[in-house]
């Protein structure tokens, strides 16, 4: 009787959990979902529920996400791999971030040679292009609905929305890549696509499937180049996520380009070492 009732004072609601720990509420449904973390049971109403013996591993996991850290490699350092195999681990995770930090040094150079002012490439003349960052406005019928979606199902991050609710920004890590708005027509909402380059298709792929993404075509290598998958969203929207394979140089002709040309692995895609 002591235990039970010991244990009942130990539970925690998923907002009080999520506090405790330091992750979000999609966040803690998103890991139930990919079996990274579940909850203790649910209420008898079917909510979560969470104990304080579940707080040191969920700490872990909002501490190694805040730095980065692939899924993938979260949930071998929760099954007790071993301290060789740990370490190896965080080395290859440091890997990535020194590649994403040279390449923000070289971004950083090429500004400071902008600004120099004996840089004989500045003139009145000069036409720099102004893009910077592209992000497709998608329609969408109920914004709850799809918020939730893109942050349980496809683990972006609801950046910012307007007190109206007119207006909301998904992100992944730093960059905003999605703005949603209310549907106002009178027919359905009409679909849109879009090409997202991403870093590992095939654990991007699994992670989803484990996180009841709506999957409408497997990962394979496509006949123009790209190994990727498509994924639907509740108003039909398609993303493709892929990247670049060595059979780009094989097709390069198809584009209009040599082989010397093609660039299967952008600069822009952070490297693993």
């Amino acid at each position: 009787m002591m235990a039970a009732m010991d244990d009942e004072r130990t539970r925690f609601q998923i907002g009080e959990f999520a506090e405790a720990v330091g992750l979000s509420i999609p966040q803690l449904r998103r890991y139930d979902r990919l079996e990274l973390l579940k909850p203790a049971g649910r209420s008898e109403a079917g909510y979560r529920y969470y104990t304080s013996g579940q707080t040191g591993t969920a700490r872990v996991i909002a501490l190694l996400r805040s730095l980065d850290m692939p899924i993938a490699d979260v949930r071998q350092i929760l099954t007790g791999i071993d301290e060789d195999e740990r370490q190896q681990l965080l080395i290859n995770h440091r890997g990535r971030l020194e590649t994403r930090l040279e390449e923000a040094r070289s971004l950083l150079d090429a500004v400071d040679q902008l600004t120099e002012k004996s840089n004989p490439g500045m003139s009145a003349t000069t036409d720099l292009s102004t893009w910077l960052h592209v992000m497709p406005r998608l329609p969408v019928s109920d914004m709850d609905r799809s918020i939730a979606y893109y942050q349980e199902a496809l683990g972006l991050r609801l950046a910012w929305k307007t007190t109206d609710g007119t207006l909301a920004a998904l992100a992944s890590g730093d960059i905003e890549f999605f703005l949603l708005v209310p549907w106002t027509g009178d027919t359905p909402v009409q679909p849109r696509t879009a090409y997202v380059y991403v870093e590992d298709p095939d654990a991007l792929h699994a992670e989803y499937q484990q996180a009841g993404a709506d999957i409408v075509s497997p990962v394979q290598s496509r006949d123009y180049g790209m190994r990727d998958f498509e994924v639907s969203d509740p108003d039909g929207h398609r993303l493709t996520l892929g990247r670049g394979e060595e059979t780009l140089r094989d097709i390069a002709a198809d584009y209009g380009l040599d082989p010397s040309e093609i660039a299967v692995n952008p600069v822009w895609i952070t490297k693993r070492p």
